[in-house]
């Protein structure tokens, strides 16, 4: 009879569904025992109770009532009532009564079950092998975090994203041009933060049009589901401080600039890292900031981790560009003329680095200088050389930006032009010139019956069908005017998008106008339409008006002018003759030559000739003297830009052979497809329903026969999913199931977290046996428990030590692979199962005792192995950032510091790991 006290914890041997039970009282001859989980109460016979007493042993990780995860270490027995002695994740010890254990706690006791007669089929236990080794390898992997992403493998956005992530607390500016991928790179590295455990709270700030962009970008490349705060979102949370109320968020900047109680609520939001998107619109000068630029400063002072996205880091001035890297580093970046000095400083350094990378030979100078920067050089290469000088004296650090001179696979530009004659009523219009460049701006009504450029989009519609166009206009009435007109005049249905519209109108709109089958062939956008979306379905761009600022310009062609554009992108131009547009039209591609291709000076032409482009747009008569003078200014500074660009910078931003690296380790785990090979065996084993589907793709539903009534993130209805990388690129409506995708990784956790496959009997007909024996196959499971920010997974993952014991206790585990060992599962014959067991009790306890002494021996050896190399990578780490930070003033005292902290409490958490048994097999020679 067991020996039952109130108070006392035990589990339903018949019932375990039931959760943790707690004895209320002694009733007679029974016990009345309340299992809080289910909220029932049972009553047992004493005498023959199908009740487990739970009793925990050091190194069971368990929870407590307020969900605190804990690790036992020890326990004190008072009364027949059970204290635990725990630690938590920092390393602080805790008293824990029985009593107060997590209710709904499930014990995996494999020994117990397994002499008990209570086993799974071994198919179970080969998934929880193989759920733990694959565990093992993404712990150690360089592409964590980037393999799960709904994107083209494309190098300098993984390296740039495995760089950052790597980093301790990163704070930088993504500046690729346009086109290049800067919202990929900032996904790609908060995945990777989020997975690693550097991050769990993130807030992520945008200009409003391209919220839901944002929004759909995170959820279907990421599977990433941020919550979009508006004003009303905002108000509709009775949180004291809404925000606390999600952990990832998405809100406009406006919100925060312009709502006080918003802007003070999200600075107490206490985050890990904030996302800035179009950063050039944060304005700061020497005399005055931005109410956008505060709030943004203020929120980057309280977060850890920092990401600024612009393509245009010097749109508004080269002082605006020193407040954004201010936002990063304040220490840093505290003078502005300091800034500009120390820039006029680096030239030196940035010329001999294009001289090394371009192998041409060194004089004394140079080797002078390089002595200065490196100390002694002799006997290093030339690779060698600019490794240091990239490392040590690159700007890249804090600041990273690839061109598409840098970066192959843009697609050519086509300019087609039209010359229509300016109707009178804009030739008489007193306006001054800038507003004549939308004249249709100015005439009160029924402008579409006489500009014809009306008449001409029609044509140019009907030439091109069926392919899809993108009209970029600078007004959103424009754009309504336009939509009615073409209906009216032609029966063309346009889609439209524009500032006026809700954020989820314009989705739905551009969503229409991607639909291959019954979207529409055009998509009219005011000047929204030209930041942030991508549009490189379409081939065609007409651009119906044109901006004055050459940087807009460049934002409207790249909508299309993008890595993954697979033709020439044609850019029709209806051209008024006589109007100021003519002249803009002239400028921009006789002096500029900006249609063809991108013109990098052309800001810097922008800013000098502003004045004399103004007068030429009044008195055409000044064109072209402009253009003259334009063409001659940018081919200067262009060959400037050419001769001065910042090659350290540049190899920093991208290094192909680093890169490489990254595309050939996802490549290898996308061909060896283990992650489908591993959930089809789950789906079967669990009784998920999966078929073939068209192009490849896998139709998965929940099955009549499920062990569970759910399966992680499997909708009622079904999902089509795929496991190939292209496929998933090619059909945005299907699950791109890879290792890191939350069906999988929730899947690898409910296998963890429960006792399916934890003991296990197999009948063996043929192996590398000389004689029939019994083996005994342990799986057990070395864990480091640490607080995530720490990464402790890098050196030391939760560890699978395999052991094969023979019946002399011998370890065979080296000598036969796991996979070898196949035979008969007894589950479907449990007499004969429990007679095996039977009558080898006593051999089996003294193999589960010789295999803990083996395993204890393993997990030593771990912990060596461990800190010797948490202390030799950081050690070096922290030498070669200290030696940085003496001749690179980028290199933060704040990242040292924290690297120091880092590497001591991870000298403690070492220390400190648990071993427990996992699985274990019984093996019969038959």
């Amino acid at each position: 009879m067991h020996d039952f006290r109130p108070g006392q914890r035990w589990l339903s041997e018949t019932q375990g569904e039931l959760g943790l039970g707690i004895v209320l009282a002694i009733e007679g001859r029974c016990v009345r025992i309340a299992f809080p989980a289910t909220g029932e109460t049972r009553l047992y016979a004493m005498l023959d109770a199908p009740l487990l007493r739970v009793e925990l042993a050091p190194g069971e990780r368990i929870r407590d009532h307020a969900g605190r995860p804990l690790v036992v270490t020890g326990l004190r027995t008072d009364a027949g009532l059970i204290t635990y002695l725990c630690e938590d994740a920092a390393g602080q010890t805790h008293a824990l009564p029985e009593a107060q254990l997590d209710d709904r706690l499930r014990f995996n006791r494999p020994q117990q079950r397994l002499l008990s007669g209570r086993i799974d089929s071994d198919r179970w236990f080969t998934l929880r092998y193989r759920t733990w080794r694959q565990g093992m390898r993404e712990a150690g992997s360089p592409v964590l975090g980037l393999l799960g992403a709904r994107v083209a493998l494309i190098p300098h956005q993984l390296q740039i994203a495995a760089d950052v992530a790597g980093r301790d607390a990163p704070r930088v500016l993504l500046a690729d041009e346009v086109g290049l991928g800067k919202t990929i790179e900032a996904g790609l590295i908060l995945h990777r933060m989020l997975l690693t455990g550097r991050a769990q709270r993130v807030l992520i700030v945008t200009p409003e049009p391209l919220l839901n962009q944002w929004l759909v970008e995170m959820r279907r490349r990421f599977n990433l589901r941020f919550a979009l705060f508006d004003r009303e979102r905002f108000d509709a949370i009775a949180d004291s401080n809404p925000f606390e109320a999600e952990q990832q968020v998405l809100c406009p900047l406006d919100l925060l600039a312009t709502q006080p109680d918003a802007g003070r609520a999200a600075l107490d939001g206490q985050w890990d890292l904030l996302v800035v998107d179009e950063a050039h619109h944060l304005t700061w000068s020497e005399q005055q900031t931005s109410p956008e630029y505060d709030i943004i400063a203020a929120l980057a002072a309280r977060t850890p981790s920092v990401l600024l996205l612009t393509a245009t880091p010097d749109r508004l001035g080269h002082a605006g560009h020193f407040g954004r890297l201010r936002l990063l580093d304040p220490a840093r970046f505290h003078d502005y003329a300091a800034f500009q000095a120390e820039e006029a400083h680096y030239a030196p350094v940035a010329a001999l680095a294009a001289r090394l990378l371009d192998d041409e030979p060194l004089d004394a100078a140079d080797e002078t200088l390089l002595r200065s920067l490196l100390g002694e050089t002799a006997g290093l290469s030339r690779d060698e050389l600019i490794e240091r000088l990239v490392d040590r004296h690159g700007t890249g650090r804090i600041l990273f930006r690839n061109t598409r001179a840098a970066i192959p696979g843009f697609p050519a530009r086509q300019l087609l032009h039209t010359e229509l004659p300016a109707p009178d009523v804009y030739r008489s219009s007193t306006a001054d010139a800038v507003a004549r460049l939308t004249p249709e701006r100015l005439v009160d009504s029924g402008w579409t019956d006489t500009d014809p450029r009306v008449e001409w989009l029609i044509a140019t519609l009907r030439d091109l069908r069926p392919a899809k166009v993108l009209l970029i206009c600078a007004h959103a009435q424009t754009v309504l005017d336009l939509r009615e007109a073409l209906f009216r005049r032609a029966g063309i249905h346009a889609a439209i998008f524009h500032e006026g519209m809700e954020i989820v109108e314009r989705d739905r709109a551009a969503a229409y106008f991607a639909a291959v089958e019954d979207g529409t062939r055009i998509l009219l956008c005011s000047e929204i339409g030209s930041e942030g979306r991508n549009f490189q379905f379409v081939h065609h761009l007409v651009l119906f008006d044109l901006p004055l600022e050459p940087d807009l310009l460049e934002q409207r062609i790249g909508r299309l002018d993008r890595i993954g554009q697979t033709e020439t992108i044609r850019i029709h131009v209806p051209v008024l003759t006589g109007s100021p547009g003519e002249t803009l039209f002239r400028w921009y591609a006789e002096g500029l030559d900006a249609f063809t291709a991108i013109c990098p000076a052309a800001p810097i032409v922008f800013a000098q000739l502003r004045e004399r482009l103004l007068a030429a747009l009044a008195d055409p008569c000044e064109s072209d003297a402009l253009i003259a003078a334009t063409r001659d200014l940018s081919a200067r500074l262009n060959a400037d830009l050419a001769a001065g660009r910042d090659r350290l910078l540049e190899l920093h931003s991208h290094r192909p052979a680093r890169s490489a690296v990254l595309v050939d380790a996802i490549e290898e785990i996308d061909a060896g497809r283990d992650a489908a090979d591993y959930m089809k065996g789950f789906w079967d084993a669990f009784g998920v329903e999966h078929e073939s589907g068209a192009g490849g793709s896998v139709v998965v539903r929940p099955g009549p026969q499920m062990l569970h009534e759910t399966f992680p993130r499997l909708p009622e209805d079904g999902l089509t999913a795929t496991f190939e990388r292209a496929d998933a690129l090619a059909h945005e409506d299907r699950e791109f199931l890879t290792w890191e995708h939350p069906m999988v990784r929730e899947t690898l956790e409910l296998l963890t977290a429960s006792d399916l496959g934890t003991s296990s009997i197999t009948l063996l007909r043929e192996g590398p046996f000389k004689r029939p024996s019994l083996l005994l196959e342990l799986l057990y499971v070395a864990d480091c428990p640490a607080p995530p920010a720490l990464q402790v997974g890098r050196f030391l993952p939760p560890t699978l030590v395999r052991l094969l014991l023979d019946a002399e206790g011998r370890n065979l585990a080296d000598e036969v692979a796991h996979k070898t060992l196949r035979g008969d599962c007894l589950t479907r014959n449990m007499k004969v199962a429990r007679a095996v067991i039977q009558s080898q009790v006593s051999l089996l306890a003294s193999l589960l005792e010789r295999g803990e002494e083996l395993a204890r021996q393993a997990v030593a050896d771990l912990e060596t192995a461990a800190m010797t190399d948490m202390r030799t990578l950081l050690d070096e780490e922290l030498e070669r950032l200290s030696a940085l930070a003496q001749i690179n003033p980028s290199v933060r005292a704040d990242e040292i510091d924290a690297l120091r902290n880092r590497r001591d409490q991870l000298e403690r958490a070492l220390t400190r790991v648990h071993l427990r048994l996992d699985a274990v097999r019984v093996l019969v020679m038959a």
